[in-house]
Order: C-alpha cells, then structure tokens, then sequence
C-alpha cells in the first residue's frame, strides 16, 4: 500500500464519524404561536353531550365540520396571519383541509401546527366504533365567517354548515358555554345549524338542526 493511499484512507476514518452524525441531524422544528377563531358544527342535538363529557346523540358518530381562522400568527418567522386550517371527522376517518391561499411554505407549516392541535399522528378512537385516522389532506379555499348572530364555514366543495346563535334568557345576547370538555376555547358561543352537509369519498352525510360552536382560541408550540 503507497504512502499516498494510506493518507486518502486515514482522512476517510477521520471523517466516517462526522459524516454519520450530518445524516442523523435533523434540524429543530420552529417554534409556532397563533391565535383566532374557531367555527364548528357537529351531528348532535343542541347543546351537544361531547362538550360535556357524555357521548354522542342521537347520533351514534359525531360527525364534525370545523376551521380555525388564524388572526395573527407565526411558525418560526413564517407569517400565517389571515390563514385557516380545518377538519371534518366522520366514521370512516378524518379529512385535513389546509387553506390554498397559503404558499407552499405557509402549507407545511400549517399542516405541522395541525398536527399538534389536532394530533394527526394519532388513530384514536374517542368514540364506540369511530376512527379518528387521519385519512387524507386536502388543499383548497376555505370559507369562514361569522358576525353577532352566526357563523358559516364552507371547504371547497365538499361539505358546508351554517348556524344561528341561540339567544339567551335577555333576549338579546348568545348562550355562552364556559370551559367544555372537548374544544380548546374559553368560551364557547353556541348555536344551531340550519344547514350541515358533507360527501367526499365514503364519509356523507347532512343534518340540520344540530349543534354549533363559535370561539377565540390561541395556541402555541411548547418549545
């Protein structure tokens, strides 16, 4: 063996270490902050028993349609002001609808905080017989607005709702639940569907009269 060859393989061993250390860096997920609002409608009767802690009726499955609208937002220095994500969760699994306003970078990163609120990675059943699997991600225009009477949230062409606030015994303001078992809101507006349809792949379906839920959220990444 030449002493030139020998140099070239002791260099070699030198950098073997390294070079493994490279390929198993992976770098640090940003941090991410957002806050807003969140609009949803489910397949149960007013006032909904999921929200305080009983099980679904009189539906065996809660079907749920809901999107958070991001007022101000960041993942790391990533702006996502103005942006939403969403979810409809049904028997057969659940669908993620990411906002296709959103670049590709704003897309990834919504689909990471998705991950976290949502948790996407999970197949959990909350429910007798329903799955939560994380079954597809969709990319398209998301719809949601709500004022002092309702809310509306529509995914692309897939499914819609909208609903009326029930007014309270004042006559004048909107029952306001405090602190329920199911969504991440203080305060939970709470309403009643008039329209609620939904059909992509196996999971359809359309209700009215159901329960509806409008609040202020804001979440942050634990790093």
């Amino acid at each position: 063996m030449t002493s030139n060859l020998k140099r070239k393989l002791t260099l070699v061993a030198a950098l073997l270490p390294s070079l493994f250390l490279y390929s198993d860096t992976k770098p640090p997920t940003p941090g991410w902050e957002i806050n807003g609002s969140l609009s949803e409608a489910c397949s149960c009767d007013v006032p909904c028993r999921c929200n305080f802690g009983g099980l679904p009726s009189p539906h065996r499955y809660c079907y749920t349609m809901y999107s958070y609208k991001i007022d101000k937002g960041k993942y790391g220095n990533l702006k996502l002001d103005s942006l939403k994500f969403g979810s409809v969760d049904a028997r057969y699994g659940r669908t993620v609808y990411i906002d296709s306003q959103a670049n590709a970078e704003q897309r990834a990163a919504l689909l990471t905080i998705a991950d976290s609120v949502l948790g996407l990675k999970n197949s959990v059943q909350f429910y007798s017989g329903q799955s939560m699997t994380h079954i597809a991600t969709k990319y398209t225009d998301i719809l949601q607005e709500w004022d002092g009477k309702g809310n509306h949230v529509k995914l692309g062409d897939d499914g819609e709702f909208r609903a009326q606030y029930i007014i309270g015994r004042d006559g004048k303001n909107p029952i306001v639940v405090r602190n329920n078992t199911t969504w991440a809101i203080n305060d939970a507006i709470k309403g009643q569907t008039s329209l609620f349809k939904y059909h992509y792949g196996r999971n359809q379906f359309g209700f009215t009269g159901t329960n509806s839920n409008q609040g202020e959220f804001v979440y942050k990444s634990s790093e």
